[in-house]
């Protein structure tokens, strides 16, 4: 039996959290939506992710109930949701709280990122032309261009499902977008910006190795890519 998610107003939240709350994007119609739950999770994913919450933030029922101007039912379905997902934990005191990392889970994150993402690309590897070469080339080149961090990363995320999509493997997809999801914060908070030119420099290499052919090389890169990013993160987490 599915385990319901109890949320109690106290200790309510801080208010930095209460603050992320109201900053949340409230959708008019939305009350009219047959999907609210969906729309609720969408939302404070997005949020989580972004690093609007910080780590072991809780996220209040009856606050997010009053900001989106639902239920409680729909919000309590969005946060099993989020709990499933590895985002929110709502064991301790019963109450729904951003799930933080320690340095040891985020490396193991990645690491899992790496094989699931190398083993991706070599399913997909055989079917990837030229047409979608040249879409990868293209993404690279708008990435070069652009200084805005948020840009820069929905590009990013657009190059690897791009580049990973022709595997057609559904559910190591949607594992690697769920690992992706639960480091974001973690990849924003600690400037990712600051590798950009690294991080192209190897899409590029990524995408070379592909076009010649050489799938092996284009896995190791990949892989490599990730562990890059771990590096540029870990001893500031």
């Amino acid at each position: 039996m599915e385990k319901a998610v109890q949320i109690v107003s106290e200790p309510g939240p801080t208010l930095k959290g209460m603050a992320a709350v109201r900053q949340l994007e409230v959708d008019p119609a939305l009350q009219e939506r047959r999907t609210t739950s969906d729309y609720v999770a969408d939302s404070l994913r997005a949020a989580i992710i972004e690093g609007q919450f910080d780590d072991g933030e809780e996220l209040n029922q009856v606050e997010l109930a009053r900001h989106f101007r639902v239920s409680r039912v729909p919000v309590r379905e969005a946060l099993r949701r989020l709990e499933a997902e590895g985002l929110i934990s709502a064991e301790a005191h019963r109450r729904a709280v951003v799930v933080g990392f320690s340095p040891k889970r985020v490396q193991e994150i990645f690491e899992l990122r790496a094989l699931l993402e190398g083993f991706l690309l070599e399913q997909a590897a055989p079917v990837i032309g030229p047409e979608r070469i040249a879409e990868l080339r293209g993404l690279c080149d708008t990435m070069d261009t652009t200084d805005d961090q948020g840009r820069w990363l929905e590009l990013n995320h657009t190059f690897h499902q791009q580049l990973l999509a022709p595997s057609e493997s559904l559910t190591a997809l949607a594992l690697v977008d769920q690992l992706r999801g639960q480091v974001g914060r973690y990849v924003r908070r600690y400037g990712v910006l600051s590798r950009t030119q690294e991080a192209s420099l190897e899409h590029r290499q990524i995408v070379d190795a592909l076009e010649a052919g050489d799938v092996p090389l284009a896995r190791r890169a990949l892989e490599e890519h990730i562990a890059q990013t771990l590096r540029g993160i870990a001893g500031q987490l």
